[in-house]
């Protein structure tokens, strides 16, 4: 489907199909060609109700783990509001809770601003998120650390001076144990109607050293004057400067990969345009910190 339009009588009947029960479609929120996204009602109840579409291993383990999380949250709820499990079935589709709101953007690099107020209710909902306890074995370390690296060194984001740099601070790190969303972007963090904040996709929930999700938001959130210094003063506070240089380089990194692959154009040219500065602030702290 590739994102185009899914008229709802065929999400209604495909969602009939994999539930086995009537659901009612109020709007279709995304169509891809490997998940479908829909607000309804299923058994009365409103909810949002997921399908993984997919045959490819890595998103129908990741479709699994994501329904795994639910789970884990009904065991042991986590500091902060996240939408309740309604029904999972064969690792084929998620219902779950419905709370009103709206995503704090649907860019992965908001165009405009966010107000005082969202980013403050995002930070302290991350914060809050990284606070949990888990059910025992419940997460795991998302990527290897070091594998990352090298990975990126052989493919040349990463030069010699780089590797060396982050393998040092990444055993300065410590084990990596720190509960991270996975996938802090703007579309998955919605604010509700009382201007609350509710993270939504697990799928990337795991274990990361400390300050992942702000390290995300640090780089995508550069378009808002005074999101940075207010991470960066969260960061000071709570004492997780390295761990959080490490999470810049680890996320950067990616985001520079993710557009550098992209075909010619205005979109990749404005991208790179916000990336690659922030990328090369982070080498030179790197390489102070050697």
């Amino acid at each position: 489907m590739n994102g185009a339009p899914l008229d709802l009588e065929t999400a209604t009947a495909k969602l009939t199909e994999e539930l086995g029960a009537d659901v009612t479609l109020d709007r279709v929120l995304r169509a891809t060609d490997k998940s479908l996204l829909v607000v309804g009602d299923y058994q009365g109840q409103a909810a949002v109700i997921k399908v993984c579409l997919t045959d490819e291993t890595f998103w129908h383990n990741k479709f699994d783990h994501e329904i795994g999380i639910y789970r884990a949250f009904a065991a042991c709820p986590p500091p902060v509001r996240v939408p309740e499990l309604v029904h999972a079935a064969n690792g084929r589709v998620l219902v779950i809770e419905h709370i009103p709101g709206r995503v704090v953007d649907t860019e992965r690099y908001p165009a405009g601003p966010l107000t005082p107020a969202a980013l403050k209710a995002t930070l302290n909902t991350l914060l809050g998120f990284g606070a949990w306890n888990p059910p025992p074995g419940a997460l795991s370390a998302v990527f290897d650390y070091p594998d990352r690296v090298e990975r990126y060194h052989r493919i040349g984001i990463f030069d010699d001076d780089d590797r060396i740099a982050l393998h040092r601070l990444i055993g300065a790190v410590g084990p990596v144990d720190a509960v991270a969303h996975g996938d802090s972007l703007p579309a998955n963090l919605l604010i509700t109607d009382d201007g609350g904040c509710v993270p939504v996709d697990f799928e990337f929930t795991g274990l990361f050293a400390a300050g992942f999700d702000l390290a995300m938001l640090h780089a995508l959130l550069v378009g808002t004057a005074g999101a940075q210094s207010s991470i960066e003063a969260v960061v000071a506070e709570i004492g997780i400067e390295t761990p959080f240089l490490v999470n810049q380089a680890m996320v950067l990194s990616r985001e520079l990969r993710l557009h550098t692959e992209l075909d010619d154009g205005d979109f990749r040219t404005a991208r790179l345009a916000l990336i690659e500065p922030q990328w090369e602030a982070v080498r030179a702290r790197l390489h102070d910190r050697r």
